[in-house]
């Protein structure tokens, strides 16, 4: 806790923000424009998804350009080459990352951020659209570890689309906190449905021409 820059609000836009010296106990806000008398002024927490701030700081962002979504790949038990592909999976996949400011990301599962989405579509356009960094030679199997990801991905958008509407309309006689509560839950799963159309709209593309 930070005296008095506690009390800053969050916004998306700005480009303000504080610095602190702990062992001088000292702290400032850098401002990114010129402030009169009585504006408020608000800094930027952080590049954070609306899990994120919703989790840590107890509210979310509507249209948040952070958004972003954990995907987890599990392997079905009655898979005769499970064995297998459990080991395989836990020699070749990324190792747990825990973060102050995210989720603990286990081994079977990844995340797509809206931010990257872009970045991923140009760097697949200069590997003949496909989505591995180094592309596979066989690739019939490459297309179809795309089915299984636009699989997954859509199921979660059924998911999501499911949920949303339990949550629209509110029930009249819900007032307070279970109005709040409902609205966060909503701009959470709406930002994360938004993450996922565009991810399933760009492996359409890849895989509709196979």
């Amino acid at each position: 806790m930070i005296p008095f820059a506690d009390f800053l609000n969050h916004d998306v836009t700005s480009e303000a923000y504080v610095l602190c010296n702990e062992s001088k106990k000292h702290s400032e806000v850098i401002a990114d424009r010129d402030f009169a008398r009585g504006d408020e002024v608000l800094i930027r927490y952080g590049k954070f998804s609306n899990a994120t701030l919703l989790l840590d700081f107890g509210f979310t962002v509507s249209c948040n350009s952070y958004d972003q979504v954990q995907i987890e790949l599990n392997i079905p038990q009655h898979d005769r080459l499970y064995t297998q592909k459990l080991e395989l999976l836990d020699r070749h996949s990324t190792r747990s990352i825990k973060d102050v400011n995210e989720f603990t990301s286990s081994q079977n599962s990844f995340t797509i951020k809206e931010e990257e989405l872009n970045d991923l579509a140009l760097e697949a356009a200069q590997n003949d659209g496909r989505l591995a960094r180094y592309p596979l030679k066989n690739k019939n199997r490459e297309i179809a570890a795309h089915q299984l990801l636009l699989s997954e991905i859509s199921q979660l958008v059924e998911e999501h689309n499911k949920y949303i509407k339990l949550l629209v309309p509110a029930p009249p006689y819900l007032c307070g906190k279970s109005v709040l509560r409902r609205r966060l839950a909503q701009d959470l799963l709406t930002g994360e449905l938004r993450v996922l159309k565009s991810a399933t709209a760009w492996l359409e593309t890849i895989v509709q021409p196979y």
